[in-house]
Protein backbone atom coordinates (compact mmCIF):
# COMPACT_ATOMS: atom_id res chain seq x y z
CA UNK A 1 0.00 0.00 0.00
CA UNK A 2 2.79 2.46 0.96
CA UNK A 3 4.16 2.12 -2.38
CA UNK A 4 0.89 2.66 -3.89
CA UNK A 5 0.29 6.33 -2.50
CA UNK A 6 4.23 7.08 -3.11
CA UNK A 7 2.76 6.18 -7.17
CA UNK A 8 -0.19 8.55 -6.65
CA UNK A 9 1.28 11.46 -5.09
CA UNK A 10 4.10 11.44 -7.96
CA UNK A 11 1.77 11.26 -10.73
CA UNK A 12 -1.73 12.43 -9.89
CA UNK A 13 -2.90 16.31 -10.28
CA UNK A 14 -5.68 16.31 -8.19
CA UNK A 15 -6.32 15.94 -4.79
CA UNK A 16 -8.27 12.64 -3.81
CA UNK A 17 -10.07 10.42 -1.36
CA UNK A 18 -6.20 9.36 -0.96
CA UNK A 19 -4.30 12.09 -1.86
CA UNK A 20 -4.02 15.97 -0.42
CA UNK A 21 -1.82 18.87 -1.39
CA UNK A 22 -0.88 21.57 1.04
CA UNK A 23 0.95 24.35 -0.66
CA UNK A 24 3.03 25.38 2.39
CA UNK A 25 4.74 24.20 5.48
CA UNK A 26 4.33 26.29 8.76
CA UNK A 27 4.27 24.98 11.82
CA UNK A 28 5.58 27.95 13.38
CA UNK A 29 1.82 28.83 13.32
CA UNK A 30 1.08 26.24 15.60
CA UNK A 31 -2.50 25.61 16.74
CA UNK A 32 -3.45 26.80 13.14
CA UNK A 33 -1.62 24.69 11.40
CA UNK A 34 -1.08 21.52 13.14
CA UNK A 35 -5.21 21.51 13.94
CA UNK A 36 -5.66 21.40 10.20
CA UNK A 37 -2.88 18.90 9.55
CA UNK A 38 -4.13 16.52 12.23
CA UNK A 39 -7.81 16.62 10.42
CA UNK A 40 -6.52 15.47 7.50
CA UNK A 41 -4.31 12.42 8.88
CA UNK A 42 -6.79 11.34 11.29
CA UNK A 43 -9.42 11.67 8.31
CA UNK A 44 -7.22 9.79 6.39
CA UNK A 45 -6.52 6.89 8.82
CA UNK A 46 -10.28 6.67 9.18
CA UNK A 47 -11.00 6.07 5.72
CA UNK A 48 -8.49 3.37 3.50
CA UNK A 49 -5.11 5.82 4.59
CA UNK A 50 -3.66 8.52 2.30
CA UNK A 51 -0.30 10.75 1.60
CA UNK A 52 -0.57 14.07 1.83
CA UNK A 53 2.08 16.11 -0.23
CA UNK A 54 3.55 19.36 0.67
CA UNK A 55 4.55 22.67 -1.97
CA UNK A 56 1.89 21.71 -4.19
CA UNK A 57 -1.31 24.02 -5.29
CA UNK A 58 -4.59 22.16 -5.23
CA UNK A 59 -4.06 22.30 -8.96
CA UNK A 60 -1.18 19.79 -8.74
CA UNK A 61 1.36 22.82 -10.08
CA UNK A 62 4.36 23.80 -7.86
CA UNK A 63 3.33 26.25 -5.02
CA UNK A 64 6.79 27.49 -5.17
CA UNK A 65 7.19 27.44 -1.51
CA UNK A 66 10.72 25.60 0.55
CA UNK A 67 8.48 22.95 2.29
CA UNK A 68 11.98 21.26 2.88
CA UNK A 69 12.43 21.61 7.13
CA UNK A 70 9.07 19.17 7.26
CA UNK A 71 11.94 16.64 5.86
CA UNK A 72 13.76 16.94 9.48
CA UNK A 73 10.23 16.11 11.35
CA UNK A 74 11.27 12.67 13.24
CA UNK A 75 7.79 10.56 12.56
CA UNK A 76 8.01 10.27 16.56
CA UNK A 77 7.10 14.10 16.63
CA UNK A 78 4.10 13.79 14.34
CA UNK A 79 2.88 10.93 15.97
CA UNK A 80 2.79 12.87 19.25
CA UNK A 81 0.86 15.90 17.16
CA UNK A 82 -1.55 13.44 16.35
CA UNK A 83 -2.20 11.96 19.95
CA UNK A 84 -2.68 15.65 21.21
CA UNK A 85 -5.98 15.61 20.10
CA UNK A 86 -7.00 12.16 19.74
CA UNK A 87 -5.06 10.50 22.90
CA UNK A 88 -3.72 8.14 20.84
CA UNK A 89 -0.46 7.29 19.46
CA UNK A 90 -0.72 6.13 15.67
CA UNK A 91 2.30 4.99 14.51
CA UNK A 92 1.11 4.33 11.06
CA UNK A 93 2.45 7.45 9.54
CA UNK A 94 6.05 8.16 7.45
CA UNK A 95 7.45 11.54 6.13
CA UNK A 96 8.63 10.25 2.67
CA UNK A 97 10.32 12.27 -0.04
CA UNK A 98 8.06 12.34 -3.43
CA UNK A 99 9.68 13.29 -6.72
CA UNK A 100 7.07 15.38 -8.51
CA UNK A 101 8.97 16.61 -11.88
CA UNK A 102 12.13 17.55 -11.20
CA UNK A 103 11.21 18.50 -7.31
CA UNK A 104 11.84 16.39 -4.66
CA UNK A 105 8.95 17.38 -2.13
CA UNK A 106 7.90 16.10 1.47
CA UNK A 107 5.01 14.23 2.21
CA UNK A 108 3.45 12.81 5.15
CA UNK A 109 1.80 8.68 4.41
CA UNK A 110 -0.97 8.00 6.66
CA UNK A 111 -1.32 4.20 7.34
CA UNK A 112 -5.54 3.17 7.96
CA UNK A 113 -6.54 2.57 11.40
CA UNK A 114 -8.53 -0.94 12.13
CA UNK A 115 -10.56 1.13 15.11
CA UNK A 116 -11.24 5.07 14.04
CA UNK A 117 -9.79 7.79 15.66
CA UNK A 118 -12.13 10.11 17.63
CA UNK A 119 -11.14 13.88 18.34
CA UNK A 120 -10.42 13.87 22.29
CA UNK A 121 -9.49 17.57 22.26
CA UNK A 122 -11.12 20.78 20.44
CA UNK A 123 -8.91 21.50 17.42
CA UNK A 124 -9.69 25.64 17.86
CA UNK A 125 -6.94 28.48 16.98
CA UNK A 126 -6.73 31.85 15.99
CA UNK A 127 -7.70 32.76 12.73
CA UNK A 128 -7.30 36.85 13.56
CA UNK A 129 -6.85 39.23 16.33
CA UNK A 130 -10.23 38.08 18.23
CA UNK A 131 -11.44 35.53 15.71
CA UNK A 132 -11.45 32.11 15.92
CA UNK A 133 -11.85 28.77 14.12
CA UNK A 134 -12.98 25.22 15.00
CA UNK A 135 -11.40 22.30 13.17
CA UNK A 136 -12.95 19.65 14.78
CA UNK A 137 -15.13 19.26 18.08
CA UNK A 138 -14.41 16.54 20.94
CA UNK A 139 -16.13 13.32 19.83
CA UNK A 140 -16.30 13.77 16.35
CA UNK A 141 -14.91 11.64 13.46
CA UNK A 142 -13.72 13.02 10.49
CA UNK A 143 -12.86 10.87 7.33
CA UNK A 144 -12.39 11.56 3.70
CA UNK A 145 -15.24 12.38 1.51
CA UNK A 146 -13.77 12.98 -2.17
CA UNK A 147 -11.40 15.47 -1.56
CA UNK A 148 -12.25 17.03 1.55
CA UNK A 149 -11.56 15.57 5.14
CA UNK A 150 -15.33 15.88 6.80
CA UNK A 151 -17.09 14.57 9.74
CA UNK A 152 -18.24 10.68 9.49
CA UNK A 153 -22.05 10.38 8.84
CA UNK A 154 -24.30 6.85 9.45
CA UNK A 155 -22.79 5.47 5.52
CA UNK A 156 -19.13 6.16 6.56
CA UNK A 157 -19.26 3.48 9.50
CA UNK A 158 -21.29 1.32 7.74
CA UNK A 159 -18.47 1.56 5.12
CA UNK A 160 -15.65 1.04 7.58
CA UNK A 161 -17.61 -1.98 9.71
CA UNK A 162 -17.51 -3.52 5.74
CA UNK A 163 -13.84 -2.94 5.43
CA UNK A 164 -12.64 -4.08 8.66
CA UNK A 165 -15.05 -7.34 8.06
CA UNK A 166 -13.95 -7.88 4.45
CA UNK A 167 -10.26 -7.86 6.33
CA UNK A 168 -11.26 -10.09 8.73
CA UNK A 169 -12.75 -12.63 6.27
CA UNK A 170 -9.58 -12.24 4.13
CA UNK A 171 -7.40 -13.62 6.87
CA UNK A 172 -9.34 -15.97 8.26
CA UNK A 173 -9.55 -17.74 4.71
CA UNK A 174 -5.95 -17.54 4.20
CA UNK A 175 -6.00 -19.57 7.88
CA UNK A 176 -8.41 -21.78 6.89
CA UNK A 177 -5.97 -22.93 3.64
CA UNK A 178 -3.00 -23.35 5.71
CA UNK A 179 -5.02 -26.26 8.14
CA UNK A 180 -6.85 -27.87 4.73
CA UNK A 181 -4.00 -28.02 3.03
CA UNK A 182 -1.27 -29.29 5.78
CA UNK A 183 -0.94 -33.11 5.87
CA UNK A 184 -3.63 -35.29 7.23
CA UNK A 185 -2.40 -36.02 11.29
CA UNK A 186 -0.65 -32.39 11.49
CA UNK A 187 -1.34 -30.84 14.72
CA UNK A 188 -2.35 -27.13 14.79
CA UNK A 189 -0.56 -25.23 17.34
CA UNK A 190 -1.35 -21.54 18.17
CA UNK A 191 1.83 -19.56 19.19
CA UNK A 192 2.15 -15.78 20.04
CA UNK A 193 4.02 -13.62 17.98
CA UNK A 194 6.88 -13.76 20.86
CA UNK A 195 7.10 -17.93 20.20
CA UNK A 196 7.33 -18.00 16.67
CA UNK A 197 10.65 -18.81 16.19
CA UNK A 198 12.54 -16.63 13.68
CA UNK A 199 12.77 -17.42 9.76
CA UNK A 200 16.68 -19.14 9.28
CA UNK A 201 17.44 -20.22 5.64
CA UNK A 202 17.07 -24.37 4.99
CA UNK A 203 18.28 -26.97 2.22
CA UNK A 204 15.67 -29.24 0.70
CA UNK A 205 17.28 -32.84 0.45
CA UNK A 206 16.04 -36.24 -0.46
CA UNK A 207 18.81 -37.29 2.75
CA UNK A 208 16.43 -39.68 5.19
CA UNK A 209 18.98 -38.63 7.85
CA UNK A 210 18.55 -34.73 7.39
CA UNK A 211 16.53 -33.53 10.73
CA UNK A 212 13.15 -33.19 9.62
CA UNK A 213 12.07 -28.92 8.96
CA UNK A 214 8.59 -28.00 8.16
CA UNK A 215 7.88 -25.25 6.03
CA UNK A 216 5.28 -22.34 7.96
CA UNK A 217 3.49 -22.23 4.46
CA UNK A 218 3.82 -24.48 1.19
CA UNK A 219 4.24 -21.63 -0.45
CA UNK A 220 7.66 -20.65 1.05
CA UNK A 221 9.54 -23.29 -0.90
CA UNK A 222 7.13 -24.79 -3.20
CA UNK A 223 5.13 -21.78 -5.01
CA UNK A 224 4.24 -23.05 -8.22
CA UNK A 225 1.63 -25.19 -9.28
CA UNK A 226 1.88 -27.15 -12.46
CA UNK A 227 -0.23 -24.42 -14.37
CA UNK A 228 2.58 -21.91 -12.85
CA UNK A 229 5.42 -24.53 -14.21
CA UNK A 230 3.95 -25.11 -17.63
CA UNK A 231 3.88 -21.38 -18.17
CA UNK A 232 7.21 -20.51 -16.78
CA UNK A 233 9.22 -23.78 -19.14
CA UNK A 234 7.14 -22.11 -22.30
CA UNK A 235 8.20 -18.71 -21.55
CA UNK A 236 11.88 -19.52 -20.91
CA UNK A 237 12.15 -22.02 -23.64
CA UNK A 238 11.11 -19.10 -25.84
CA UNK A 239 9.43 -20.95 -29.02
CA UNK A 240 12.03 -23.39 -29.42
CA UNK A 241 9.41 -25.89 -27.63
CA UNK A 242 5.72 -25.69 -25.92
CA UNK A 243 4.79 -28.52 -23.36
CA UNK A 244 1.65 -28.95 -21.60
CA UNK A 245 0.21 -31.30 -18.71
CA UNK A 246 0.72 -34.57 -20.31
CA UNK A 247 4.22 -33.41 -20.91
CA UNK A 248 5.12 -32.82 -17.41
CA UNK A 249 4.00 -35.83 -16.72
CA UNK A 250 6.16 -38.29 -18.81
CA UNK A 251 8.79 -35.63 -17.62
CA UNK A 252 8.31 -36.46 -13.88
CA UNK A 253 8.04 -40.43 -14.95
CA UNK A 254 11.21 -40.41 -17.18
CA UNK A 255 13.10 -38.07 -14.09
CA UNK A 256 11.06 -40.16 -11.41
CA UNK A 257 10.06 -37.08 -10.04
CA UNK A 258 8.28 -37.90 -6.50
CA UNK A 259 7.22 -36.25 -3.76
CA UNK A 260 9.32 -39.04 -1.98
CA UNK A 261 12.03 -39.60 -3.74
CA UNK A 262 12.62 -35.81 -4.54
CA UNK A 263 11.45 -33.19 -2.08
CA UNK A 264 13.27 -30.88 -3.24
CA UNK A 265 11.43 -30.64 -6.62
CA UNK A 266 7.73 -31.24 -5.60
CA UNK A 267 5.14 -31.54 -2.66
CA UNK A 268 2.10 -33.23 -1.93
CA UNK A 269 0.31 -32.15 1.14
CA UNK A 270 -2.09 -34.93 1.08
CA UNK A 271 -3.22 -37.39 -0.87
CA UNK A 272 -6.82 -35.59 -2.37
CA UNK A 273 -4.48 -32.37 -3.23
CA UNK A 274 -2.39 -31.11 -5.80
CA UNK A 275 1.31 -31.63 -6.42
CA UNK A 276 3.31 -27.95 -5.90
CA UNK A 277 6.66 -27.55 -7.54
CA UNK A 278 9.98 -25.33 -6.57
CA UNK A 279 11.95 -23.26 -9.05
CA UNK A 280 14.40 -26.04 -8.92
CA UNK A 281 11.90 -28.70 -10.79
CA UNK A 282 11.59 -25.92 -13.83
CA UNK A 283 15.09 -25.02 -13.79
CA UNK A 284 15.85 -28.99 -14.32
CA UNK A 285 13.42 -29.36 -17.00
CA UNK A 286 14.63 -26.11 -19.17
CA UNK A 287 17.99 -27.30 -18.53
CA UNK A 288 17.65 -30.57 -19.46
CA UNK A 289 16.02 -29.67 -22.64
CA UNK A 290 19.14 -27.25 -23.50
CA UNK A 291 21.62 -30.16 -23.45
CA UNK A 292 19.11 -32.28 -25.53
CA UNK A 293 16.67 -30.86 -27.97
CA UNK A 294 14.60 -34.51 -28.40
CA UNK A 295 14.65 -33.97 -23.99
CA UNK A 296 10.31 -33.88 -24.42
CA UNK A 297 10.78 -36.74 -27.21
CA UNK A 298 12.42 -39.00 -25.27
CA UNK A 299 10.22 -38.71 -22.47
CA UNK A 300 6.89 -39.38 -24.52
CA UNK A 301 8.43 -41.92 -25.82
CA UNK A 302 9.86 -43.38 -22.43
CA UNK A 303 5.72 -42.96 -21.26
CA UNK A 304 4.68 -44.92 -24.50
CA UNK A 305 6.64 -47.57 -23.44
CA UNK A 306 8.54 -46.95 -26.87
CA UNK A 307 12.21 -46.57 -27.45
CA UNK A 308 13.22 -43.20 -28.97
CA UNK A 309 15.47 -43.39 -32.00
CA UNK A 310 16.78 -40.24 -33.06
Amino acid sequence: MLNELRILAASENAESELLDFKREYTPQKKAAFWAEIVKDIVAFANTRGGVIVFGVEDDGSPSGFDCSMLFSLDNAALVDQVRKYTDHNHHGLHVVSIQRGLKALPAIIVEPVSTPLVFAKVGTYETEPGKQKTAFSIGTIYVRHGSKSEPCSRGDLQGWIERELARVRDQWLGNIRKVVEAEPGSTVVVLSPSQVPSASPVRLTSDPNAPVVRLQKLSDGYPFRQSDVIAAINKRLNGLAAINTHDIQTVKAYLGVTPDKTPNLVHRPHEKASPQYTAEFIDLIVSSFEKDHDFFMRCRCSWRGQEYEG
